[in-house]
């Protein structure tokens, strides 16, 4: 079977046919459709009626077989749309072509269009919000081709779309209609209607004349009596508008076809289709245009953005809107590394076209979970208001508060923020190895009465817009998804994809594991199947992903997955008695603290906690009679009246499972035991007193059991007891501190 080919006509500056590219598909390989490349596909190349050697552009996606260039591989990676190939003739002279490249991860090429049109309505909207200024003063203007073919080419769209065809109905059937006012001067004799207004007429200043027949005050008439007159008009500000839109668009169709040219028997496909296009456009501009409505209708001079028929009225919203769509859409800046100008005549990166349009979904879905759309507030406007750029970075963020189960929430959606490397994971938003980009960043905050924990509850979610991940479903269901993978495309190539494939998961990884109080982060794919993983039992940590893609009918497929997630995790966030708070607290209360132990101690057998989570009762024996009654009844006495030393029921020193004992001797003060306390039970002076304890003195005491721990660790003989003593603490008092504390004091010894 005969691979299927594409040949592309190469002409000069003049117009004039030089030569061909003829384009193929490899063995084996289907991939060429209806006159288009697909993306990531391979071809071969031919340059055919070119003498010499060539060069070629844009020289990336070209692999030469040898010096002439004529013969090699084709490569369109994610270009996707319009490619427009230039040849550069042994000679100088350059030859140029033009071949579409159809995507393949979306089914179907209009869903790429459908991508383009959803970014367009978006800033529109952001149009109709607000950014536009008050009204913009209208001039006619020559586009530069360029633009020009992106505008007609959306208007022709929308020319023929089922929203176009009702909203004008609604237009022309119900109409918007104004009131004019008339003053006639009526001679004083003739009829007058009846009403508060003959009486008023009666009274005007003016000319008057005598009234025979008159009685009282009024002996005279006026000579005429004013008569004002109300007609209904359509000549409003409303309809001025939708007769200037149309006119705008029926200029752009007429621009289309200058630059197209005249017609002739050599003209090419495209530039036919073209001028077939701009034609018809006129022709349905024309029709609508001569309808009786539009005959009175006067010239529009400024757009009143704060019209409110314009904004409200059902049809002229619908105009209004993919007016302003039209107008702003190839006009959008994105501010992005790797694409200059997403809706230029050219070649487009899906991949990066796929991440706005990602971001934008996700803007929606979030507003409304919020109950509070907020999607135009992702545009910032530019040059005369009429001229968007997608904001990035910090300036990125859009903002809302709302409340669950009764916890108020704040909520950041970011675009392209950059996490920079930074050590301090409780009072700053870094990541602490890497800088790192996700597209999409959600931080929410649980407002708290913990200010110093209040960084410490906070959290991030990142979505990463992965246009090309393959096999993404085996990766996070399956140990084995990378040999999966490798198994399933082939030896020669398994490697190079399985890496590429694996990295896409890692770096679901890296961003939860690097990001600072990052719970979770997602993968945002153009497939059919929604995936989560999470690290314990409840929804957060977790990884996982959620599938997106155009729909031509409604909102974006897959989107009612992702926004029941993100519903889940505002309800997840606000639960105050969730598993995954406490970790956050406890995680930025141990962070907090930085400081270091820098001696290395052996490990204490006994500990059943962690250093700092055990407690240590520090109790003194003020003489040796105490020593000996401790050491007999395997016993240990605190105050627990009201004299100066007692401790409080339910206090910190009852809580503490050990007790170091120390004494004052002539060489200072020494340790002298350390054990565990049982229960601590209250006891009066006289039962302490039978049990041998030698001259109580209080009223009342706590009696714990004591324990004595054999192996005693020898850097507990180098505590600096006085420093360990709290500020304010009398002379022999009972206080408690950590093991870790001890550790910390000793390590200064």
């Amino acid at each position: 079977m005969l691979a299927r080919t594409v040949r592309v006509i190469l002409c000069d500056s003049s117009g004039a046919r030089c030569g061909a590219l003829v384009v193929a598909d490899l063995p084996h390989k289907f991939t060429l459709m209806g006159g288009a490349l697909r993306e990531a596909s391979i071809y071969t190349y031919e340059i055919i009626d070119v003498d010499g050697s060539i060069m070629l552009e844009p020289s990336e996606l070209f692999d030469p077989d040898d010096e002439t260039g004529k013969r090699g591989r084709l490569r369109p990676a994610q270009s996707v749309g319009r490619l427009t190939i230039a040849v550069e003739t042994a000679a100088g002279d350059v030859l140029r072509g033009d071949i579409d490249v159809a995507p393949t991860k979306l089914e179907q090429t209009r869903e790429y269009r459908r991508m383009l049109e959803d970014i367009a309505e978006h800033a529109a909207e952001a149009v109709l919000q607000g950014f536009a200024p008050a009204s913009l003063v209208l001039e006619p203007s020559d586009l530069p081709a360029e633009l020009l073919y992106n505008k007609f080419a959306l208007l022709e769209a929308r020319l023929e779309s089922d929203e176009f065809t009702a909203a004008v109905a609604r237009v022309l059937h119900q109409p918007d209609r104004g009131w004019e006012s008339e003053t006639e001067l009526r001679p004083s004799g003739t009829g007058y209607p009846s009403g508060s207004a003959f009486g008023r007429a009666l009274t005007t200043p003016g000319a008057r004349r005598p009234w025979r027949v008159g009685r009282g005050a009024l002996r005279t008439l006026p000579r005429h009596l004013p008569l004002e007159r109300h007609e209904a008009t359509y000549d409003t500000m409303a309809n001025r508008f939708v007769k200037y839109a149309m006119e705008r668009w029926r200029d752009m169709a007429m621009q289309m076809l200058d630059v197209l040219g005249q017609p002739s028997t050599v003209t090419p496909g495209p530039t036919k289709r073209g001028r077939a296009a701009a034609s018809s456009v006129v022709e349905l501009l024309d029709e609508l245009l001569g309808h009786d409505l539009f005959r009175g209708v006067g010239r529009l001079t400024q757009i009143p953005t704060s019209n409110q028929v314009l904004l409200k009225r059902d049809g002229y919203r619908q105009l209004f809107r993919m007016f302003a769509l039209i107008e702003t859409a190839p006009a959008l800046v994105f501010e992005h590394a790797s694409i200059d100008d997403v809706y230029s005549a050219s070649q487009r990166n899906i991949a990066t076209l796929y991440e706005f349009w990602c971001y934008l979904v996700l803007a929606d879905i979030v507003g409304r979970v919020c109950d509070d759309p907020k999607t135009a507030h992702a545009f910032s406007p530019r040059g005369n208001g009429l001229s968007l750029t997608l904001r990035t970075g910090p300036s990125s963020a859009i903002r809302w508060k709302v409340q669950r189960h009764g916890r108020d929430l704040e909520i950041e959606l970011y675009f392209n923020r950059q996490f920079s490397e930074t050590k301090d994971g409780i009072s700053s938003d870094g990541s602490w190895t890497r800088a790192m980009r996700p597209d999409c960043s959600l931080h929410i905050r649980p407002v708290s009465d913990l200010p110093r924990h209040h960084g410490a509850l906070d959290m991030w979610l990142h979505f990463d817009a992965k246009y090309r991940v393959e096999h993404l479903v085996e990766q996070l269901t399956s140990d084995r998804g990378v040999e999966q993978v490798a198994q399933a495309d082939g030896a020669n190539t398994s490697g190079a994809l399985a890496r590429s494939r694996r990295e896409d998961l890692l770096k679901m990884h890296a961003y939860r594991d690097a990001i600072h109080r990052t719970a979770g982060a997602y993968v945002l794919y153009p497939g059919d199947v929604p995936v989560r993983v999470e690290r314990y039992t409840e929804l957060l940590p977790g990884l996982g992903a959620f599938p997106l893609r155009p729909d031509m009918d409604k909102d974006a497929s897959g989107s009612g997955d992702l926004e029941q997630f993100l519903a889940d995790v505002l309800t997840h966030v606000s639960d105050q008695a969730s598993r995954h708070e406490r970790e956050r607290f406890w995680s930025g209360t141990i962070n907090s603290d930085t400081s270091t132990i820098s001696s290395h101690f052996s490990p204490a057998p006994f500990l059943d906690r962690p250093p700092a989570d055990t407690d240590v009762l520090v109790g003194y024996i003020r003489s040796p009679e105490q020593r000996t009654w401790i050491e007999e009844a395997r016993s240990y006495n605190v105050r627990a009246d009201d004299r100066r030393g007692a401790v409080t029921l339910g206090g910190r020193e009852l809580s503490a499972p050990l007790l170091l004992l120390y004494e004052d001797t002539p060489s200072g003060l020494q340790i002298v035991a350390l054990g565990r306390t049982g229960s601590w039970r209250a006891i009066d002076r006289d039962e302490l007193e039978q049990s041998g304890y030698p001259q109580p003195r209080g009223r009342l005491y706590f009696v714990a059991a004591f324990d004595t721990i054999v192996d005693l660790p020898l850097w507990l003989r180098r505590l600096d007891l006085g420093a360990l003593r709290p500020d304010g603490a009398s002379w022999g008092a009972p206080f408690t501190v950590s093991w870790w504390d001890l550790l910390h004091n000793a390590s200064k010894g």
